[in-house]
């Protein structure tokens, strides 16, 4: 089984402005609500490549009955979320015009208890299923995911991390099978500032050093990149108009893993991450089956050779 692992979630609350104007009234065209978190987005881009997974995570006040009931829309998805005391956050995510400006909260504090209630959960898991975290740290845990890295390697489980801040070196000795950070992560990470494809390749092959498996960098409109042990793949640029990236990544971790389950093959994996990714940025919504296929069918994989 595939869990998918939101410490932090949200609402998304998605507004669609033609311009968005200070101290003034804005007139909202369009809103949506809806369930959100890097993790629930990669559990929902899961469900609609028809795949199954349980999603876990922390959820509290009337905002946490929503997701919960908003989840039930996605039939391949199993909550089995730590009800908390705390009210779980909305983010607000601004479109207007050609741009996208975000307001996302803080989110709610976890107790030692409840925490303890998800490494119980996850500790439960066999080396046969995997353990997808992604998203931002919730309040009161400045370890979780370092927690959460520990109890995987214990019980032998796969998971994959991906996380925004530096966070990531502290438990990468525990060999993460996959990790997605982008550009300004990777140089963050190493304190660097990466102007060529060389030095990127050279920087992403110490993350695979330190013990990743696996390595997959976004670089925005650039593109992204794949290292594993053996090899390194870049994916042909896709040229359009970006209609929404929120959730971009998320559908590149979806991509992924729905297409390594079924053959252990990571250059098609990487394909599919990056169809994924593709399909959630120049299509309304997150990445369907049919937007996959149709982004597969344009996109390239090289295999670079240094």
């Amino acid at each position: 089984m595939i869990y998918t692992c939101t410490l932090n979630p949200a609402i998304d609350y998605i507004i669609n402005l033609k311009t968005l104007e200070t101290n003034k009234l804005n007139r909202i065209e369009q809103s949506l609500f809806r369930a959100g978190g890097k993790g629930i987005n990669v559990s929902i881009v899961l469900n609609n490549l028809g795949i199954e997974s349980v999603a876990l995570g922390f959820l509290g006040g009337f905002s946490g009955s929503f997701i919960r009931q908003d989840l039930k829309n996605y039939p391949l998805i199993q909550n089995d979320f730590v009800d908390i005391e705390g009210t779980t956050r909305i983010n607000i995510k601004l479109n207007h015009g050609f741009k996208e400006t975000d307001l996302n909260e803080k989110g709610p504090i976890v107790s030692d208890q409840d925490f303890q209630i998800m490494i119980d959960k996850i500790k439960k898991l066999t080396p046969d299923d995997l353990l997808i975290c992604s998203g931002s740290m919730c309040a009161g845990q400045d370890d979780a995911y370092l927690n959460i890295a520990k109890a995987c390697d214990e019980k032998q489980i796969k998971f994959i991390m991906d996380i925004p801040g530096k966070e990531l070196l502290d438990f990468i000795r525990f060999k993460p099978f996959l990790i997605k950070p982008n550009l300004e992560e990777l140089e963050a990470y190493f304190d660097v500032k990466i102007g060529s494809m060389d030095e990127l390749v050279e920087y992403g092959k110490k993350l695979i050093e330190l013990g990743a498996q696996n390595v997959l960098i976004s670089m925005g409109s650039k593109g992204s990149l794949f290292i594993s042990n053996q090899k390194i793949y870049r994916a042909s640029l896709i040229h359009g108009h970006a209609i929404n990236t929120t959730g971009a990544g998320d559908s590149m971790i979806a991509g992924f893993v729905s297409a390594y389950v079924e053959n252990q093959d990571l250059k098609n994996a990487y394909l599919s991450a990056v169809s994924a990714g593709s399909a959630t940025v120049f299509e309304e919504g997150l990445a369907q089956q049919e937007t996959l296929k149709s982004y597969q069918k344009k996109i390239k994989i090289k295999e670079i050779h240094l």
